[in-house]
């Protein structure tokens, strides 16, 4: 199918690594004119148009720069400005990066030849290379770019089965920070939860599924209910000398108390039900101070 007027004008992609090759599937899923791919390596992009199965080319990036109306940047943050600088932008071209840390000003090369900047970030993981135009669905993307280009990638985002939010004025290294605690941060806690299961007792090859189906569920609960409302376990119902003994047990796993008292803390500030008594028995055993924390929702 074709969207209307934010289907005008041919698209390339430069970047055939993950989030590239699941951008590519989903762009070319929706019917947008997916016209090339360029990548460092040949083999992967070759690869990429291949599983299209579309027509897209394989161009290196100067000629996809030439024949593309409107370029994402599905590259590593520290290649951006050697990008911006090294490509033949022009008048009548956009160019849209892919990340959460930056903002546009890393383009200003390409701006500075009369190319239009933009960017639009997923939200979501991209854990293989194998395209996948699903992933896109049910996420949020931020946008930044200006008009008409902004509206034409919120548009996009939205064909795509993502909500945009505008980054416009939004402290970029906050907000990516915030998105690497969502993500990226969860398999350091899968990897903390592992360890404390094989310090138990218990065999360490079965830490990981037993353990990945109680993280998606409360994921779950975070999207379906206020966080103070998804909140379950000890701190939940004040028990304090269940915490008591999870921190005894690990004391002899220093660095896992401290990351457990911490995270204690932060649920402390979401100011879960049990009584005055049980919550300030809870903030001395986990050493919170005045102001520690601060409650959010999901």
């Amino acid at each position: 199918m074709r969207d209307g007027d934010v289907s005008k004008g041919e698209i390339g992609i430069i970047g055939a690594g993950r989030l590239g090759a699941s951008l590519a599937a989903a762009i070319a899923a929706r019917g947008y004119r997916l016209t090339a791919i360029a990548s460092r390596s040949e083999v992967s992009a070759r690869a990429l148009a291949a599983q299209l199965g579309d027509g897209a080319l394989v161009l290196n990036a100067r000629a996809l720069v030439a024949a593309c109306e409107l370029v994402f940047l599905t590259v590593p943050d520290g290649e951006l400005e050697g990008l911006a600088s090294s490509l033949p932008w022009r008048a009548g071209r956009a160019v849209v990066h892919c990340s959460g840390a930056l903002g546009l000003d890393v383009l200003a090369p390409a701006v500075a030849r009369g190319a239009v900047a933009g960017c639009l970030h997923p939200l979501q993981t991209f854990p293989t290379r194998s395209g996948d135009a699903t992933r896109f669905h049910g996420i949020t993307c931020g946008v930044e770019a200006p008009e008409p280009l902004g509206a034409r990638l919120e548009a996009i985002a939205r064909a795509l089965g993502a909500e945009p939010v505008r980054l416009e004025g939004v402290d970029r290294a906050l907000y990516h920070a915030a998105a690497v605690f969502a993500s990226n941060y969860v398999v350091a806690l899968a990897a903390a939860a592992a360890r404390g299961w094989a310090l138990a007792g218990l065999p360490p090859d079965r830490a990981r599924v037993a353990l990945a189906t109680l993280t998606a569920n409360a994921a779950r609960d975070v999207g379906e209910r206020e966080l103070r409302d998804a909140l379950t376990g000890p701190i939940a119902r004040g028990d304090v000398g269940t915490v008591a003994r999870h921190l005894d047990a690990l004391a002899r796993e220093p660095g896992l108390r401290e990351l457990y008292r911490r995270l204690g803390r932060e649920l402390l500030a979401l100011e879960p039900s049990p009584s005055p008594d049980a919550v300030a028995r809870l903030r001395a055993l986990l050493g919170a101070v005045e102001g520690e924390g601060a409650a959010g929702e999901a």
